[in-house]
């Protein structure tokens, strides 16, 4: 049997016909999976999809709607109309998407990315939304204001072992960074560590959160891979900070802010993983600042709240090429590895 996909603006017998099969009880069915536009209603049946993934791969972060909203309500560079493709399957489940968007990147050249997710029950459905956020990618890069860049790329992730990791290699991607998921598994034995003479932490008042954004975006211009924020991603930031900063911990001295955790809970985790987890996450400290322990202590002091709290576990991520030696000061804290993600490119012809 195979499946097909149809376009939900053309005519019945306009569809592609794909070699995929969806597994059931009675053994292959045909699935007709239907494309079409993206709709804010989406984010609910899209955070399905991720979480259908984690779940399979046994680790990484639970989506909700409220941190896909994040992402979705504040987009750049990425026309939801054009450059986001939703697929149903004959249920009218939502079973993938593929958005594609780009920025310039600190190393000089112009990335094109493909986000997607599939559900892997469905044969070969990851490799064809791959394919359309690659095309439509190319279609961009192409277009005037892009095509003469002398240095663009594709670029896509996909975690270690996982069957989004085979769909990116046949395509023709390649590895060229790594980060991963760590967790401290409990939150005993946590250390007590001293700020340095003249630091302290203060509560997150409203008129702190530029200073605090500002402060992040400073911190990472040294890091590879980073993006120059606008404000967009300002209004980005005071979405994330509206949903509480009760569990930030925010680093001052004499001349602003030192360093930050900004601790949060993804609602719903709980009941995915059977333990209370926070993500001890968006870690910096200030260039003339690092290597004197601030981020270090931050995390510390989140890990401790988090334990009074009674949450069972913290979780991070971190840039395995991270110029500030990170990795070290998470393993020191507890944390261990438990997913590795890796992050390909593929460069586009042409240029100048």
């Amino acid at each position: 049997m195979v499946s097909r996909i149809a376009d939900a603006n053309a005519s019945a017998t306009d569809y592609t016909v794909w070699d995929a099969r969806r597994e059931t009880h009675r053994g292959a069915a045909m699935t007709v999976v239907t494309r079409r536009a993206w709709r804010r209603d989406d984010l609910a049946g899209m955070a399905e999809v991720i979480n259908a993934r984690v779940t399979e791969e046994g680790e990484g972060e639970y989506a909700t709607v409220a941190s896909l909203a994040e992402q979705y309500d504040h987009l750049q560079n990425c026309d939801p109309d054009r450059d986001i493709v939703v697929l149903d399957d004959d249920r009218g489940r939502l079973v993938g998407y593929a958005r594609t968007f780009w920025h310039d990147v600190s190393e000089g050249y112009r990335a094109f990315y493909v986000a997607f997710e599939a559900m892997s029950s469905i044969a070969g459905l990851s490799e064809q939304l791959l394919q359309c956020g690659v095309d439509r990618a190319q279609e961009i890069a192409s277009e005037p204001e892009h095509r003469d860049h002398p240095d663009r790329r594709l670029e896509v992730w996909a975690n270690d072992g996982s069957f989004r990791q085979r769909a990116v290699e046949a395509a023709g991607f390649s590895p060229f960074s790594w980060s991963a998921y760590l967790v401290r598994p409990h939150l005993e034995d946590v250390p007590e560590l001293a700020l340095p003479p003249g630091v302290e932490i203060r509560a997150v008042a409203d008129d702190h959160l530029r200073a605090i954004w500002e402060a992040d975006i400073e911190a990472f211009r040294d890091h590879h891979g980073y993006v120059e924020q606008t404000e967009v991603d300002w209004e980005r930031f005071v979405d994330e900070a509206s949903s509480g900063t009760e569990l930030w911990q925010i680093a001052w001295d004499a001349d602003g802010v030192a360093g930050q955790v900004r601790t949060y809970v993804n609602e719903g985790e709980a009941e995915h993983l059977g333990r209370r987890r926070a993500w001890t996450e968006n870690i910096s400290t200030r260039r003339d600042r690092r290597r004197q322990g601030i981020a270090a202590a931050l995390i510390a002091a989140s890990l401790r709240q988090l334990a009074t709290l009674g949450f069972d576990e913290a979780a991070l991520g971190v840039d395995l090429d991270n110029p500030t030696g990170a990795l070290g000061v998470y393993t020191n804290l507890g944390f261990v590895e438990v997913l590795r993600q890796i992050h390909y490119a593929l460069p586009i012809a042409g240029g100048r």
